[in-house]
């Protein structure tokens, strides 16, 4: 079995052949028994896992700024639904769908409908963004503690080698800055700014 590791993504894909799981708890990682069972009771086909875990870890972190929904709103001729936007509160789908739940008699169901077509575009435009770029893949098979390091893409699951094996996940890292034209500064800004947005949603 391998473990395969994707920058930005939480959440570890064990691969086993044709089959693969998604693993949360990297404690599991350390338990081959207890990831064979799995694999044998809820193993699918690598392609779907590996985009569900794609899909599944770049929805997490879609933020639906209320003007643009407004703005949404307003490109469809609907006014009333555009101001009705304004009144959303933060930029977290989920929090939003439950004040528009709660809330139901004052937003209304073309309004949730409109919402959620907005959502389902937004989420469809960033997973879109995270298969065209470049990432760094790691490795690693199961009970080895060598680990391999990769510029990859991922696009429908089906994950592309950019490079052969790079000697570590510095240098991987170093290479993707290059290919996208990034400076140090640039690239320690953006991974705080990550840190601060996954901070922020365990709040």
């Amino acid at each position: 079995m391998r473990i395969e590791n994707w920058q930005s993504v939480d959440e570890h894909l064990v691969v086993d052949n044709d089959k693969a799981i998604i693993v949360k708890d990297s404690k599991l990682l350390d338990k081959p028994e207890a990831l064979k069972t799995e694999m044998q009771k809820s193993g699918q086909p690598v392609e779907e896992v590996r985009k569900k875990l794609v899909q599944k870890s770049v929805k997490s972190r879609v933020k639906t700024d209320p003007l643009k929904i407004s703005g949404w709103f307003d490109r469809k001729h609907d006014t009333d639904n555009a101001h009705k936007a304004e009144k959303l509160q933060g930029s977290k789908p989920v929090r939003q769908y439950k004040q528009i739940k709660n809330e139901v008699q004052f937003f209304g169901e073309s309004f949730l409908e409109g919402f959620l077509g907005f959502y389902g575009l937004e989420v469809d435009n960033a997973v879109g963004r995270y298969e065209k770029n470049l990432h760094v893949l790691e490795t690693q098979e199961l009970g080895s503690s060598e680990k391999e390091y990769y510029l990859a893409q991922v696009k429908d699951g089906e994950a592309k080698r950019a490079t052969d094996n790079l000697p570590s996940r510095e240098i991987a890292e170093q290479e993707l800055n290059k290919f996208y034209g990034r400076s140090q500064e640039q690239e320690l800004s953006e991974s705080q700014a990550l840190k601060q947005e996954r901070k922020e949603e365990q709040e």
